[in-house]
């Protein structure tokens, strides 16, 4: 072979090992159609935040997770209005509760999450926040349903699949 041919297959064999490589991603699915509406890579440190109105309370609720050096969810904080029905009402290990302006607030929390299930509701005004940028409006993403937020290891290929894939 020519030295153009030995360069031409060696990028292809690059590409397609690359392909193969793994990645990991944060993936929100609509749980009961197993159908993608969101993925994006993450690292370790990254951080992303729900907020919703609380169904029963009426008042705003927002949780603050991080990726571990493991890829896995890890919910650190939670800011919340009152402690009644469906909101925190003890602490574990070193988790502090502080009055912060007008809501409570845990702080030093360590809580592993294997996934995230959320029910999303345009009346209670699901979000998530990517870092400090990107906010998904959820309900707008699949309509008033469960959904699934988890962090996965993919190769590069897939996350590419369903990423040019997701729900519309």
């Amino acid at each position: 072979m020519d030295k153009k041919r030995i360069a031409i297959v060696s990028s292809l064999a690059a590409l397609c090992f690359s392909l193969l490589l793994p990645c990991h991603v944060l993936r929100i699915e609509a749980a009961r159609e197993h159908q993608t509406i969101f993925v994006g890579r993450v690292q370790p440190n990254d951080r992303f935040s729900t907020s919703y109105i609380h169904s029963v309370e009426l008042s705003p609720v927002r949780e603050y997770f991080r990726v571990d050096t493991d890829f896995r969810i890890v919910l650190y904080e939670t800011h919340f209005s009152s402690c009644n029905t469906g909101l925190p009402t003890t602490l574990s290990g070193d988790e502090k509760l502080s009055i912060d302006g007008d809501h409570l607030r845990i702080s030093h929390m360590e809580r592993i999450v294997s996934e995230l299930d959320l029910w999303v509701n345009e009346r209670y005004d699901n979000t998530l926040q990517l870092g400090e940028g990107t906010i998904l409006n959820l309900p707008s993403l699949a309509g008033d349903t469960l959904l699934r937020v988890t962090i996965e290891e993919v190769p590069l290929f897939k996350f590419l699949y369903l990423k040019a894939n997701r729900a519309k």
